[in-house]
């Protein structure tokens, strides 16, 4: 591996292991707990979060993506095989662009304070992090499929293998107006899931982080 690849290997390395600090996980049943519990104040710090976690983790893969796409090209033309992956190259790099443009930091701090003194910002602010995410899910689940193409055609790694989204698709709708007829009871649910489905997310993924860290730096 030449002075390029191993400085885009170190990227790399540095994007995972930053999920540590990014893709921040609860315990969703303790965290309705402690909200009703608090009478909502806890809630706020979960609210706070969540969207911290959308912003942090979005950009952190978005990162993570481009560093293994551009290792990846090294990689097949340094072996002469950049023809032989050329169409998942460019699906690749289609899908690169449309991770990095949903990575837009929508502001933890603000949403909080939104939140905080209109109350009904929490709810739209649910909507964007399930929202964003659920799209996020789908686009990630695409890509991991495609780079695992790419490394077997590549000879990098072994057989193709699928990686589904694991996002459930949840009605904004159906979960606003539960909730305001419920007098906010069902948003109770509602966070139950925005936590769960973020800590499902981002644990499924680590698998396949490794495995691409492992084809394309240590292969």
């Amino acid at each position: 591996m030449d002075e390029q690849q191993a400085g885009l290997g170190q990227n790399l390395y540095y994007y995972i292991q930053e999920r540590i600090n990014s893709d921040w996980t609860t315990d969703a049943g303790m965290a309705v707990v402690l909200t009703i519990f608090t009478c909502g104040i806890y809630g706020l710090y979960v609210f706070y979060k969540l969207m911290e976690r959308r912003d942090r983790h979005l950009a952190r893969v978005a990162n993570m993506i481009n560093t293994s796409t551009a290792l990846l090209k090294q990689r097949a033309s340094a072996d002469g095989k950049t023809e032989l992956i050329a169409p998942e190259l460019s699906q690749l790099e289609m899908l690169q662009r449309q991770i990095f443009d949903q990575s837009r930091e929508r502001g933890a701090v603000l949403w909080l304070i939104l939140g905080v003194f209109t109350g009904i910002a929490i709810w739209i602010g649910y909507y964007f992090i399930m929202d964003d995410m659920a799209r996020h899910d789908v686009l990630e689940a695409q890509f991991f499929t495609l780079m695992s193409a790419a490394l077997a055609k590549a000879g990098l790694a072994g057989q193709t293998s699928n990686a589904v989204p694991n996002i459930p698709d949840r009605n904004f709708a159906v979960y606003l107006i539960a909730s305001i007829f419920t007098c906010g009871i069902f948003s109770f649910y509602w966070l139950y899931v925005l936590v769960d489905d973020g800590n499902q997310h981002v644990k499924a993924q680590v698998q396949w982080e490794d495995f691409i860290y492992t084809a394309l730096v240590t292969a």
